[in-house]
Order: C-alpha cells, then sequence, then structure tokens
C-alpha cells in the first residue's frame, strides 16, 4: 500500500513537471507579448511626426550584457521605429544615454560629454510629441544570454509638458534561447495605440 502511495506521488509529480514544461514552451514561443497600460489620455486627433527618443539606460551600465542589450536596438527598438514610421506616427530617430549610465559612465572615467536635451529639441525642431521608449531592466543567464529584457514606453506631449500615454511590456526569450523576433511585440503594441486613438 505504501509503495503504491509513493508511486502515485512521484506519477502526479512527473505530470506537474511535464504540465510546467509544456506552460514554459507554450508562453516562450506561442503567448502573445504582455504589456501593460498604465497611463492613456484621450486625445482628440492621431499623432503624426512625433520624435522617437531611445534613451539607454542600461547597454553602457550592465557590462555583462551590454552587447546582447545593444543587439536589442537592432532587433526590436529600430523595427519599432520603422513600423511607427510607416504609421506616419514618428520620423525622426534620437539615441541618447539616460542620466543614470551618464553618472555611471563618468564614475568609471569611461566618459566625459555630455547628452542632448531632447525636449529642448523637440521645442526648437517643433515636434508637438514625443514617443520614448527605454530599458527598465534585463535578466541573462551565465553564457550572457537574456531572459527577459523590460521596456517603458511613453508618448509626450511637448507643449503640455505632460506625459499622456505609458505602457510597460517584458520580452521574453524563447524556450530554448534567443530573444525572439520583434513582430509580435511590434503587432501588440501598434494595436494597444490604436485603441487608444494615437494610429489609425
Amino acid at each position: 500500500m505504501k509503495g503504491k502511495i509513493q508511486g502515485i506521488i512521484g506519477l502526479l509529480v512527473i505530470v506537474f513537471l511535464v504540465i510546467g514544461v509544456i506552460r514554459s514552451v507554450y508562453n516562450r514561443n506561442f503567448k502573445s507579448p504582455d504589456f501593460k497600460i498604465i497611463k492613456s489620455d484621450k486625445i482628440s486627433v492621431p499623432i503624426k511626426n512625433a520624435l522617437f527618443w531611445y534613451e539607454q539606460e542600461l547597454e553602457k551600465t550592465a557590462f555583462s550584457l551590454s552587447n546582447k542589450l545593444s543587439a536589442e536596438e537592432v532587433s526590436y527598438v529600430s523595427p519599432l521605429f520603422d513600423a511607427l514610421k510607416e504609421e506616419k506616427m514618428v520620423n525622426e530617430y534620437i539615441k541618447t544615454l539616460s542620466e543614470i549610465a551618464v553618472k555611471e559612465m563618468i564614475a568609471l572615467d569611461a566618459y566625459r560629454g555630455s547628452e542632448p536635451n531632447v525636449i529642448e529639441i523637440a521645442k526648437q525642431q517643433n515636434f508637438s510629441y514625443i514617443f520614448k521608449i527605454i530599458i527598465t531592466g534585463a535578466s541573462g543567464k551565465k553564457s550572457n544570454d537574456l531572459t527577459n529584457v523590460d521596456y517603458k514606453y511613453s508618448i509626450y506631449d511637448v507643449k503640455e509638458n505632460k506625459i499622456i500615454w505609458l505602457a510597460e511590456s517584458t520580452r521574453l526569450s524563447k524556450f530554448f534561447g534567443g530573444m525572439p523576433e520583434s513582430d509580435k511585440s511590434i503587432s501588440v503594441l501598434k494595436k494597444l495605440l490604436k485603441d487608444s486613438k494615437i494610429i489609425e
């Protein structure tokens, strides 16, 4: 009797492990990317020709992940800019280090410059809006392969001096490693922007 109970318990453990593996494979390969809308003000007309601002917070401070995070710009941030440009929402791309990254680089004596004031650039060039994307967190395995990258997206009304739309998302690596293609995340983000009447 005791042996049967142990056998049943062992079988249940195996079943739960298999279910966990299947769920992990599904979530990392088939589930739609998770986005969380934090703020969404009503706007009267869709946004056109905004300034696209990619602010680098971690690329120069998380040295163990720096190469992989730099690859995220090529595989996700730039395709996102291209997709939003096709929608006529943005038309110029600016990349800067964040204040956090600048302080870290100066402390390490690896940077002695200064970053442009994007808000002032937007005002001088008559941009009404700024679409900003920034990496807020990332983790990786010992091999330096990324396991997840956290993003924050905001739309800044330059004239009103306020954020009118704010969202967060996490990109998870695929089950067998490597970050996913950008298509799914971009498609979900575009749908959210359409739902908020920000793009047509």
